[in-house]
């Protein structure tokens, strides 16, 4: 082949420097919120630093069957969105790369690992929505208790996402087992059994579902809450009495991937108070302050949680569960 001459090459890449050019960064992400959240963190991202993120979204669940499928030859450069259970388990698996981010300086210890192996994006709970609409027919109001809902009339009026698919049922199971001891929470789970319609394989599918006026209730995700009330769903929501559990929404690079340099400006921008302010607004609670939309200025009332526990049980959790109550999910 014949080669260019030497001051050619130059001139093109000097034309290019003038120009500002770069070459596009991108790089591979398990992306585990809902796909309309994904796509506004990797919008973000993409404004802030160029980078491109190619995103597998994917449940909490299957994010972290996926990461053990894998390890350690992981297909993704690094996860935006993965429950306690696997952030922890990376670390302790050598599964993460280390990072301390300057970026991040400031923030509480729940949200970032001191040795920098996870990082923890926002914070999510759980609360019930209601058909308004349905409730409004039957005559019902919402339930003020979470053991209102072994009322039997709410037989099959129940939605809720399963254990076993999704981490914000996870997060639900520990919660009420924490809520109620272990004893007296696997019964509340196993009375609630009675009630559900079905389980879905995601924590977020019951939102849309009881707005589509399909069921009267739903354990949900509170992410995806405030939206679809915007959107024209006639919904309503709640938290009983007894509070609500928390994860969080973690971020971590995978080790051995060949775009380091790349997956740390992504770490490094999801600190900054721009992104707590984005997060916010679709309803997380954040590592940096900022104005919540779901909530407001007053947080909800939380069960006190023990995540890292949580974390250590859920295999034994999810082999009671197959015991206990139905495997299978929508």
């Amino acid at each position: 082949m014949k080669r260019k001459p030497i001051a050619f090459v130059v001139a093109a890449i000097f034309s290019l420097v003038l120009a500002g050019s770069t070459p596009a960064e991108d790089i591979n992400a398990y992306m585990g919120t809902s796909p309309d959240n994904n796509a506004k963190i990797a919008k973000f991202i993409k404004d802030k630093t160029g980078i491109t993120v190619n995103q597998t979204f994917q449940s909490f669940g299957e994010i972290e069957a996926r990461a053990k499928a894998e390890a350690p030859n992981f297909n993704a450069d690094m996860i935006i969105g993965c429950g306690s259970p696997l952030a922890f388990m990376a670390k302790k698996s050598g599964w993460s790369h280390p990072y301390v981010s300057p970026a991040w300086k400031g923030v509480a210890e729940v949200f970032m690992d001191p040795q920098g192996d996870w990082y923890n994006i926002a914070n999510f709970s759980f609360v019930l929505v209601g058909s308004k609409d349905r409730l409004a027919k039957a005559g019902y109001s919402m339930p003020t208790s979470w053991k209102d809902l072994l009322d039997p009339k709410w037989k099959g009026e129940i939605l809720m996402p399963s254990p076993l698919s999704s981490g914000t049922a996870n997060m639900m199971r520990f919660s009420f087992l924490a809520l109620y001891g272990d004893d007296e929470g696997w019964k509340f789970l196993e009375a609630l059994d009675k009630n559900i319609a079905y389980y879905t394989r995601s924590g977020n599918a019951p939102t849309d579902l009881v707005g589509r006026g399909e069921f009267m209730l739903g354990i949900t995700s509170d992410e995806n809450v405030k939206k679809r009330i915007d959107d024209g769903y006639p919904l309503i929501w709640s938290i009983p009495n007894e509070g609500t559990g928390y994860d969080g929404t973690y971020a971590l690079i995978f080790k051995g991937t060949k775009k380091l340099a790349a997956c740390k400006k992504i770490i490094d921008v999801l600190g900054t108070p721009e992104f707590s302010t984005l997060m916010a607004e679709i309803g997380y609670v954040t590592p940096r302050p900022a104005p919540n939309a779901l909530y407001g200025k007053t947080l909800p009332k939380y069960i006190k949680l023990d995540l890292a526990k949580a974390a250590d049980d859920k295999p034994k959790n999810n082999d009671i569960w197959k015991q206990k109550l139905r495997t299978d999910f929508k």
